[in-house]
């Protein structure tokens, strides 16, 4: 589908009382990819101080005392402004007792899903931060609308399937991902032009320079012939819809590439290599070391602006048995709002009063009961749906899951997951990430 643009105004956000951060005002751009995090600091910290009172609490009990101070911080952050560090004043417990204790290590907080050596975004990402918790994640007002209008029978659709053979490219379903070492060996960085179907958008793209450590700049800042992605070899390519290559009929033809070492993700839309040189009508990058958003009203590879491989079924982990993050999902265009919720950056389409917003999360309900004769991968999806649950991400047809072509993938666990029905899900109210006095909108960060 063609991705139009909408932008955002220079006041940022409509910070609703439900914690809801509504981007949707039409005017310039705002929003700083290059932002870091500040948080991290008192996060360990943090840890650090619950680990030592939980431990000794239970060898020691009524032998401590503590306090935390005050931590102030303004809640729902403004759109491409820069919060102060806060700071947070923790006192260690004076333990009177005639042995010394040893104070415990901290804890580790665990490691996001991992692809090619590379962690898919930090365990804090939003994309990885469960969501199962009711009380902190209640099911959002506008829920019970939004089922009944995508309809409450409509079934689930696994859009992806066990044939991993390019050249049978009419039963290639799914989106497929590419892992490359940034050397001549994976990849020779060929230019990217943005001239296809009358014009694509580089002015909201991210490309390599050409220079020793392909570092990421805005396309349209760069000549057309520095305009570079990392496209790997003819040989070892994989690419939505396989070995068709027919801009006319070949469809969206996403472009995934995780680059070993830097561990950044480069992914591309509508791409297509005609006379040896490619194009694409949309690129996007992201360091997936950090939580850093690309810029507010970006589109990206997907028409919310949010990176597609974190949200990808993939077939091993599914095998494996779990999944430890969230998923992405389509619905048609006339259930669909033009304007966008926080983790999502665009939207698309046309405009729908009182319709679902880009970036809205979808979780199964807690209590659909997960029947024990489904296979390990069904059981380890539909987890994963009541656990992490599934941002909307694009226009398409309605309630179509996204995942990678793998010949791993089971014919049950495909029939066994269409079973389930919209009327099982509920779309999620995340006002307990979005007010907390460590959001950021401008980071995908959403645990501390």
């Amino acid at each position: 589908m063609k991705q139009s643009q909408i932008t955002v105004a220079p006041q940022v956000a409509n910070c609703r009382p439900d914690g809801e951060v509504l981007f949707n005002a039409p005017g310039q751009s705002f929003g700083d990819a290059s932002q870091p995090d500040i948080h991290d600091a008192w996060s360990a910290a943090y840890v650090v101080w619950a680990d030592i009172m939980g431990r000794r609490r239970a060898a020691l009990a009524g032998f401590l005392a503590g306090s935390i101070a005050a931590l102030s911080v303004t809640a729902c952050g403004g759109g491409g402004g820069t919060a102060n560090n806060p700071t947070i004043a923790i006192a260690v417990p004076v333990i009177a007792s005639p042995t010394p204790v040893a104070i415990p290590q901290p804890l580790a907080m665990g490691q996001g899903p991992m692809i090619g050596g590379c962690e898919v975004f930090p365990v804090t990402a939003v994309f990885n931060t469960r969501i199962d918790d009711l009380a902190r994640f209640p099911t959002h007002a506008s829920s019970a609308i939004w089922i009944s209008n995508i309809g409450s029978s409509r079934a689930l659709h696994m859009d992806f399937g066990s044939n991993d053979n390019q050249l049978n490219a009419s039963t290639y379903y799914g989106i497929p991902y590419n892992v490359v070492d940034g050397t001549a060996t994976t990849t020779a960085w060929p230019s990217v032009s943005f001239d296809l179907n009358g014009g694509g958008w580089p002015d909201e793209s991210h490309c390599a320079k050409p220079d020793a450590t392909h570092s990421i700049a805005q396309c349209s800042t760069q000549l057309a012939a520095d305009r570079r992605f990392p496209f790997p070899n003819a040989d070892i390519i994989k690419t939505e819809s396989g070995a068709c290559n027919d801009p006319a009929s070949c469809g969206d033809r996403h472009v995934l590439v995780v680059e070993q070492g830097a561990c950044r993700l480069w992914e591309s839309y509508f791409s297509y290599k005609t006379n040896n040189q490619w194009a694409a009508l949309a690129t996007a990058a992201w360091d997936m070391k950090t939580n850093m958003m690309r810029p507010a009203s970006w589109t990206s590879s997907d028409a919310a602006g949010l990176p597609v491989l974190p949200l990808l079924m993939r077939a091993d982990e599914a095998t494996a048995g779990e999944i430890r993050h969230a998923f992405r999902v389509t619905f048609r265009d006339n259930v669909l709002a033009k304007s966008y919720v926080w983790p999502a950056r665009h939207a698309a389409g046309g405009e729908t009063a009182g319709g679902i917003p880009f970036g809205a999360l979808l979780r199964l309900k807690s209590d659909f009961d997960i029947p024990a004769t489904w296979s390990v991968q069904s059981k380890a999806v539909a987890r994963a749906m009541q656990r992490h649950g599934a941002y909307v991400a694009d226009i398409g047809s309605d309630a179509y899951f996204t995942g990678d072509p793998n010949a791993k993938w089971s014919a049950a666990t495909l029939s066994e997951l269409q079973r389930i029905t919209m009327g099982s899900f509920e779309f999620v109210n995340i006002g307990a990430i979005t007010t907390s006095p460590n959001f950021k909108a401008n980071s995908f960060q959403a645990a501390w």
